[in-house]
């Protein structure tokens, strides 16, 4: 643009010069050199935080498509770069493997709510077996009182009550197991979940529920409405859950993001809701507008990653902050493809006397995008 207004200059000093209005002299060529110092000083300079500009890309989604369960691909019905909705299906998996697993946790599920009834009739067991015992225990007490009382006046010997005590010591054991065994019964019922199920049946509940969602997993479906790109997935390629392997990537296009890069030095003049105009190279010709919709407050070089490393003192960059862009045309946003770039300028309410340079700049930027390849 200043080559342009320098030439314009020129010319006009040529015609002043042929009609004898200037001097054809040196000082007068010279004051080119003046003109083109008070373009920059009070035009150019000034724009660049009255009007700034940048680059602009359109940026959306993609989705990394990584299955929960690992297995072997039974079909791909999706074809690259054809539109999908959510829910519909982006590839299956073997469901046989994981069928059999939900049939095995049904098995066990039905097997341990039978032991769960056992161990309630096992319950009741024990309590009779302990009452049982308790009332042997108190016949030999007994019996070991009548006898020490007859060994006292002589009647019997002391021989018979040394085998009282030994049957009371074998009645009190018996006891003492017999209640070993109900606090073991105990134990296996008294385990329950918050809603009263005894907790090795929750368990085997759990194991089920679990086994139906693999099996439900190994139907891979659309996360939302987009499209698959760059297909290379192949019915009978295993795949795997782990996240350094996806199967695909799913382009969402439910949202894009328009967003700008500016230096920090112009930052500070932008504000939401200030008017954007943006020239995009798929566009060439044609100007889109927008308003400012957001700043974004931090940039790459304000980023602490984690380490186990002291931090260290590197080249501190002054990289650019990002703004998002909100088009005026939602028909023209949906038109844009992910990844078109262009050339924006925001009219800030500084310097607004520069505004109208950069508004002449910007548009034959966009005419120019009609040859020029770079941005």
């Amino acid at each position: 643009m200043i080559v342009f207004m320098t030439l314009g200059y020129v010319a006009l000093l040529f015609v002043l010069i042929k009609i004898r209005i200037l001097p054809n002299t040196k000082a007068t060529w010279l004051s080119t050199v003046v003109w083109v110092v008070v373009l920059f000083l009070f035009l150019f300079i000034p724009m660049q935080w009255g009007a700034p500009s940048g680059p602009i890309r359109v940026m959306t989604r993609v989705v990394q498509v990584l299955p929960n369960v690992s297995g072997e691909v039974i079909n791909v019905p999706v074809q690259p770069n054809v539109p999908l909705s959510k829910g519909d299906v982006l590839f299956e998996i073997d469901p046989e493997p994981f069928e059999i697993s939900v049939s095995l946790a049904e098995a066990t599920l039905e097997r341990v709510k039978a032991q769960a009834v056992q161990d309630q009739d096992n319950l009741d067991a024990a309590n009779a077996q302990l009452d049982q015992a308790e009332a042997r225990r108190i016949l030999a007490r007994r019996l070991y009182d009548d006898d020490a009382e007859l060994v006292k006046s002589g009647t019997i010997s002391e021989q018979r009550l040394e085998k009282r005590q030994a049957e009371l010591d074998a009645a009190i054991g018996a006891v003492d197991q017999a209640q070993a065994t109900v606090s073991r019964s105990l134990a296996e019922l008294s385990a329950v979940t918050e809603d009263g199920t005894v907790a090795k049946v929750a368990e085997a509940q759990a194991n089920l529920r679990q086994a139906h969602w693999n099996l439900r997993e190994t139907t891979i479906t659309a996360p939302s409405d987009g499209f698959v790109t760059n297909l290379a997935l192949a019915v009978g390629q295993r795949v795997t859950s782990l996240p350094l392997a996806p199967s695909m990537a799913f382009v969402d296009t439910r949202e894009k993001a328009f967003v700008a890069e500016v230096h920090q030095i112009y930052r500070r003049h932008i504000e939401v809701g200030q008017p954007v105009e943006i020239a995009f190279k798929t566009h060439p010709g044609t100007l889109v507008t927008g308003t400012v919709g957001k700043l974004f407050d931090i940039s790459s070089q304000g980023q602490a990653e984690v380490s186990g490393d002291v931090l260290s003192a590197g080249e501190t960059r002054a990289d650019p902050f990002l703004i998002r862009i909100k088009l005026d045309d939602p028909e023209v946003a949906q038109s844009l493809s992910a990844g078109a770039a262009g050339t924006f300028a925001i009219y800030t309410k500084n310097v607004q006397a520069t505004h109208v340079i950069r508004k002449v700049m910007i548009r034959m930027t966009s005419i120019l995008n009609y040859v020029k390849i770079g941005l």
